[in-house]
């Protein structure tokens, strides 16, 4: 009896360390997720303003940005596509005597940005030139085109972005139709053996160009040029069948790139044309700017940070250390907010970009943060590992980042944010949570 009842304590007592074991394990970790630490600011001097960017790469980018855009405070902006075309297969064969009955330009659609109860004209061209697949092309580059556009007809578009289109039978997913010439089309059934030989000896490719919009603000499409629903359709009949079609792709082989351009001399606003064409830095302390299509970015640095501190010798262990950007106008309705942020490291030895210890690139974007919050309008990036080693001076980082918004090429999304005002609550600021020792 004596026996059995030791066996029983000695369980219990395994039991009951093996559980505290593991609470004490969730704590801590909770803790460090938390604002662990016996001390918290986020009273760190921040200087910030904004820029016009230099020049990004939009060579053969997942999506391309078609589009015209009226913004108050940006100014306008317009965003064209180059691209090649391809066969279908290794060969066509269009039979006897070919005559073409339509020919459709289609485009998928992943995404729009702006006010699509406006209407935009898009103009079709083909290039006088070829694209290269060795060179790479920025938002600024541009190749020659024919300007006798190829449109059947000079129609502004209006479109349902999420809304399928019904053709013929079929239901599709949204995507742009613009009707074509019939003598392009009939060019092309003519040229079988052309096509065949080399398409884009004959058919350098197209520029895809938005010129002008109706209604207030315009609209940006966000296209995918490689998907199935995208390319040059040939609806025609022969001597043997009375309908066929046959598609002209853009296959992931062909060179494209979109070409952006912003007239930022329409501003409304007179902070945004001091701060960020007129190179006033100092009204980053008010407001300051990003915007997507290689547009604006924001330069953001922590000039005083070891300062902070120096009197203990840098004796310091951060346990968070969060980036704050809040939304001034998140009430906007059609010029909405980008759904994520980056941030670029600055090199400080060579003042080239770098990937900043805590970026997703190394961690994973749970961590890493720069995703909206719709309840807080913040975008919060974690960067503990960076301001420990700013502190401790043990990295080749600077004490500057650059913001912008993640996916520019692609995104043509803008925010205005607050500045770096000590005195508002919602300024831009580093929170820091942080022991010493």
């Amino acid at each position: 009896m004596k026996k059995i009842i030791y066996c029983t304590l000695v369980l219990l007592t395994c039991i009951f360390l093996t559980s505290c074991k593991n609470q004490s394990s969730e704590i801590g970790l909770d803790l460090i997720d938390d604002h662990m630490g016996t001390d918290f600011t986020d009273t760190i001097t921040l200087q910030a303003y904004s820029f016009l960017e230099d020049t990004i790469n939009t060579t053969n980018m997942s999506a391309n940005i078609l589009g015209h855009i009226s913004d108050p405070v940006f100014g306008n902006s317009e965003a064209g596509i180059f691209t090649q075309i391809a066969l279908a297969g290794a060969a066509v064969n269009f039979g006897s005597n070919p005559i073409i009955d339509s020919v459709v330009l289609t485009l998928q659609l992943s995404g729009y940005y702006g006010d699509t109860n406006s209407a935009v004209g898009i103009r079709v061209h083909t290039l006088t030139e070829d694209l290269n697949s060795e060179e790479r092309y920025y938002q600024n580059s541009a190749v020659a085109y024919d300007p006798t556009p190829l449109n059947y007809s000079m129609t502004n578009y209006t479109l349902k972005p999420n809304t399928t289109v019904v053709v013929d039978t079929g239901v599709y997913n949204a995507h742009l139709r613009v009707r074509l010439s019939q003598q392009f089309g009939q060019a092309l059934l003519n040229h079988q053996d052309d096509l065949n030989n080399n398409i884009q000896n004959y058919l350098k490719g197209l520029y895809i160009g938005a010129i002008s919009h109706t209604g207030n603000r315009g609209y940006m499409l966000i296209t995918n040029l490689t998907s199935s629903l995208s390319g040059i359709t040939l609806y025609y009949h022969n001597d043997s069948v009375q309908s066929m079609r046959y598609t002209l792709p853009c296959n992931d082989k062909c060179v494209r790139f979109t070409q952006i351009s912003h007239q930022y001399n329409a501003s409304t606003s007179n902070d945004f044309v001091q701060e960020v064409l007129q190179n006033q830095q100092s009204l980053g302390n008010k407001v300051l700017y990003i915007q997507g299509g290689g547009g604006v970015k924001t330069r953001i640095t922590f000039p005083y940070l070891e300062d902070a501190f120096e009197h203990i010798g840098n004796r310091v262990v951060i346990h968070r250390a969060e980036l704050v950007i809040t939304n001034m106008d998140p009430h906007e309705q059609f010029l909405i907010q980008p759904s994520n942020l980056s941030l670029q490291g600055i090199g400080k030895s060579d003042s080239g970009l770098r990937f900043l210890p805590d970026d997703d690139y190394y961690t994973n974007s749970s961590y890493f943060g720069g995703i909206y919050d719709a309840k807080t309008h913040e975008y919060r990036f974690r960067i503990t590992r960076y301001v420990q080693q700013l502190i401790l001076d043990q990295n080749d980082w600077s004490n500057s980042v650059y913001l912008i918004v993640r996916g520019s090429a692609v995104r043509p999304h803008r925010l205005v944010f607050d500045g770096t005002d000590p005195a508002s609550p919602t300024r831009l600021r580093l929170e820091i949570a942080y022991s010493t020792y």
